[in-house]
């Protein structure tokens, strides 16, 4: 069940960069993020009350209300809000600022980022082949974009690339430790609540417009809180209560994959060779990280909760 939940959410996610450039032939980058998140918001709120009304277990106890919530707790959700839309919002800004293959190449090194943080925050370690498959994953994901990598272009636009996968793999990692207390839905309501807020701010400070004026602009924009924010990052949040964040983080690195074959069929990109064997070595990478060690490369349950919040 949750590797086929993992999958949804890698292919939800994979989506995102096609639905992005539909919206923004009407509205900005920014108001297409802020648009993901407040509709992900409303689309997480039914589902948290419908899981309310309609409980599953009888005898589960009800979601922690806010108020009773600790300090810890908080600024745990407030900051892993922050770190997704500002995730987005440094991704969309170093598109602006570098080429879009510098861009991507350093967006894609969450894995890397996570796996440290995982190692550093929460003592958790790794079989050789899990760190072997990370590495040639990796390497697959640099091999998609070494054809149009620019080694002289904006030295500030990687840096956001890269700050943007920095703040990845924290969300991720602060996702993956409150998945051990709260439930999914519960946990997207306001992690996506507060990223779309804080979005809202960067969209009053630019004085762009926050909404689509068309049909169309509306169902792609809808569409995207669907795929990316839901059945994506809601499906991703509800696997971390099973996969460790390094293996997922992992997998992750399939999404430039999924996106680069969705390209191909919607706006009939061409691949080269070069593309097609580095989307294998993906795979490869992959498959090694999940083949690995169970108790190294998937559960880390024991490691992060001697760490959980009180």
């Amino acid at each position: 069940m949750k590797v086929s939940a993992l999958i949804c959410a890698l292919v939800g996610l994979g989506c995102s960069p096609i639905l992005l450039v539909i919206a923004e032939r009407e509205i900005g980058t920014y108001a297409a993020t802020f648009d993901r998140l407040i509709l992900g918001t409303a689309i997480f709120l039914l589902w948290n009350s419908g899981q309310q009304i309609f409980k599953a277990k009888p005898n589960q106890p009800a979601e922690p209300d806010i108020t009773a919530l600790s300090l810890v707790d908080i600024m745990w959700l407030v900051s892993t809000g922050l770190a997704f839309s500002g995730s987005l919002i440094l991704w969309a800004w170093s598109l602006t600022q570098t080429s879009v293959a510098n861009a991507t190449l350093l967006d894609n090194m969450v894995p890397i980022f996570t796996a440290l943080g995982a190692w550093i925050l929460f003592q958790e370690t790794f079989s050789y082949q899990f760190l072997s498959g990370l590495t040639i994953a990796t390497l697959g994901v640099i091999m998609i974009g070494a054809e149009d990598l620019q080694l002289t272009s904006g030295l500030l636009g990687d840096a956001a690339a890269l700050g943007s996968a920095v703040l990845v793999a924290a969300n991720i990692l602060i996702v993956g430790r409150l998945r051990l207390r709260f439930g999914t839905a519960w946990i997207m309501l306001r992690t996506s609540l507060i990223g779309s807020l804080f979005t809202l701010i960067i969209l009053g400070i630019l004085h762009q417009s926050p909404f689509p004026h068309t049909f169309l602009g509306w169902v792609t924009v809808i569409s995207l809180a669907v795929t990316a924010q839901v059945l994506g990052q809601g499906l991703l949040t509800y696997c971390l209560e099973a996969f460790s964040v390094a293996l997922v983080a992992t997998c992750m690195l399939l999404v430039p994959v999924i996106s680069a074959v969705l390209a191909m069929a919607v706006f009939n990109e061409q691949l080269s060779w070069l593309n097609w064997l580095a989307f294998g070595i993906v795979l490869i990478g992959i498959c090694l990280s999940i083949l690995s060690s169970p108790q190294k490369g998937f559960v880390a349950h024991k490691v992060i909760s001697a760490s959980s919040p009180t």
